[in-house]
């Protein structure tokens, strides 16, 4: 036997992903997979960072790919090391952002042995990613992984009828795993004509319906070269654009068709509706989902509009070309009633948003609008699940900032979201926020170690309402069940001081409004914004911002 057939196979797996363009490589230490951690870090294309818990390394790569849109690769041992990756697979899956797992493997003669740390890795991922590929024992005959990993490749970026996503590659070693080290021969691969990904083509007889009296909603929007299109199709039908948060819309371009606030004032509207136009995911608010929902003529413009949705009028299409189609085929409008409505009621409460100030109303949502208004840019922030991304998308307005909004809004969880915030912020030269609620931050506090091993440029604003403030929102809450906080709120009584030092973070807590200007200063080292409040005070001020906003509604 070759001694050096595992290492051999190894950086021929390593080649590969780099003629590919792969750069980033998040590694999880372990004994199996020693002849790919061999192979990735003797390979000086690839940046190579090391992770002690693999749930927090696998979410740290998925921020890398939001941000890149090139898949990162996450490695890890056999065993339950494996199983850890699930959930970062499962956010990157319904995200539709790539990501490659390579997870090393026992030979299959050993699963149900009773062999230690052997598990069945088979297809243990399910549908939740687009590939399974067991590369099977390494051989002699190397040219036979080439192709099945470049197809691997290119279903993890996309393919004409598949979003990008997730894909795993298992590779089974036999012992001894290494012996020796040899340098890695790249002369193979010049001889490999490696294909090219498919390319998805727009079908230029697409039937463009009546779109007058429409409006625009959009999501969640990855392709930040739409705004410009989707902004002149708002001014060509004369339709409100109603922006999530996420929708790379709503902080980047001033515009007097831009609806900000709908949720506060959505159903008050009066709105004569033939059609809406959704661009992007499903957006957060509840309302606007619930009136896409119901509304009988919703058309949804996506390159892949079956995945992971059930809108019924569907256009697989970009969204530029869509907006480019619709503006030659249909005739200008210079009147739109919904237009009308909406653009009145959001002027105002325009300057009531706009004049929120944590000095006087402290709560979550008031918080996140004067960062917004205070930070220099160009910013990136990540933006946590629960509270904090229904916060900001209640309480701030349209502003023209150089602001890219990031999210794990695929499943929705709060785990990972330190890690993926992290990853994010690894290759940036950008100033980098995460907002966090206090036990999202908790639940991935292990992905801090980055921080310091990295000397990654971060600041995470923790809204410190001790434990699921958002819970305090939901009809149990008002049932007076004596066992409510122990179970839902769950109070976590945390010193995040004492979390900063033990990370060597700085610490700041953010008292009054003239606290937040230290985030627009350059930083050295990671920083920790605490932002402490008491649940039912927040609850309490955001009624009374809503009582103004009735009041103003009314009058």
């Amino acid at each position: 036997m070759n001694n050096n057939i595992n290492l051999n196979w190894a950086n021929q797996i390593a080649n590969i992903l780099d003629s590919l363009g792969i750069k980033d490589i998040c590694i999880c230490p372990g004994s199996r997979n020693t002849p790919l951690t061999i192979a990735f870090t003797n390979n000086s294309n690839f940046r190579c960072t090391s992770h002690i818990d693999e749930r927090s390394a696998a979410f740290f790569a998925l921020g890398i790919s939001k941000k890149s849109k090139i898949p990162s690769v996450v490695i890890s041992t056999s065993g339950t090391a494996v199983a850890n990756f699930f959930p970062a697979i499962i956010e990157s899956n319904l995200s539709r952002n790539p990501l490659i797992v390579i997870t090393a493997d026992r030979p299959a003669y050993l699963t149900n042995t009773g062999e230690n740390q052997t598990i069945n890795q088979q297809n243990i991922f399910g549908t939740h990613v687009r590939k399974f590929q067991d590369l099977d024992l390494p051989s002699n005959n190397e040219e036979g992984i080439y192709d099945k990993i470049v197809s691997s490749f290119n279903k993890a970026i996309g393919t004409s009828k598949s979003p990008p996503g997730p894909i795993h590659i298992n590779i089974p070693f036999e012992e001894p795993l290494i012996k020796n080290l040899s340098n890695n021969q790249k002369t193979v691969i010049n001889e490999i004509s490696i294909p090219k990904s498919e390319k998805f083509i727009n079908d230029n007889n697409i039937n463009i319906p009546n779109l007058n009296d429409s409006i625009i909603v959009c999501g969640e929007i990855k392709e930040k070269d739409s705004i410009d299109h989707i902004l002149k199709l708002s001014e060509h039908l004369n339709a409100p654009i109603l922006a999530d948060p996420t929708s790379k819309i709503r902080y980047s371009n001033k515009h007097k068709n831009i609806i900000s606030n709908y949720n506060l004032f959505l159903d008050r509207a009066d709105l004569n509706l033939n059609i809406i136009i959704r661009f992007g995911r499903k957006p957060t608010s509840k309302l606007l989902c619930n009136l896409l929902n119901n509304h009988k003529n919703t058309l949804y413009v996506d390159r892949y509009p079956q995945f992971n949705d059930n809108t019924k009028n569907t256009i697989a299409c970009d969204i530029k070309y869509f907006s480019k189609l619709a503006i030659d085929r249909t005739d200008s409008n210079n009147d739109n009633n919904n237009l009308n409505s909406l653009v009145s009621l959001q002027r105002k409460i325009n300057s009531l948003i706009e004049s929120i100030d944590i000095n006087h109303n402290r709560c979550e949502g008031v918080l996140i609008n004067n960062i917004l208004d205070t930070i220099d840019t160009p910013t990136n922030i990540f933006i946590g699940n629960s509270m904090a991304i229904r916060e900001m998308d209640d309480l701030t307005n349209n502003i023209n900032k150089k602001i890219n909004i990031y999210c794990n809004r695929g499943a929705s969880g709060i785990d990972g979201l330190v890690s993926t915030a992290l990853g994010i912020s690894k290759n940036s030269n950008k100033s980098n926020i995460s907002i966090l609620g206090d036990l999202s931050f908790y639940h991935d506090m292990n992905g801090l170690l980055s921080t310091t091993q990295m000397d990654l440029n971060i600041k995470f604003v923790i809204l410190n309402n001790n434990g699921g403030g958002i819970f305090s929102k939901l009809d149990i809450a008002k049932l007076n069940y004596d066992k409510f906080e122990k179970f839902w709120t769950t109070p976590l009584n945390l010193d995040i001081k004492k979390i900063a030092d033990l990370y060597n973070l700085e610490y700041i807590e953010i008292k009054n409004h003239n606290d937040l200007k230290r985030l627009n200063k350059k930083n050295t080292k990671a920083e920790i914004f605490d932002y402490k409040i008491n649940i039912k005070e927040s609850i309490k001020n955001k009624e009374e911002i809503l009582t103004k906003v009735d009041k103003i509604l009314k009058d």
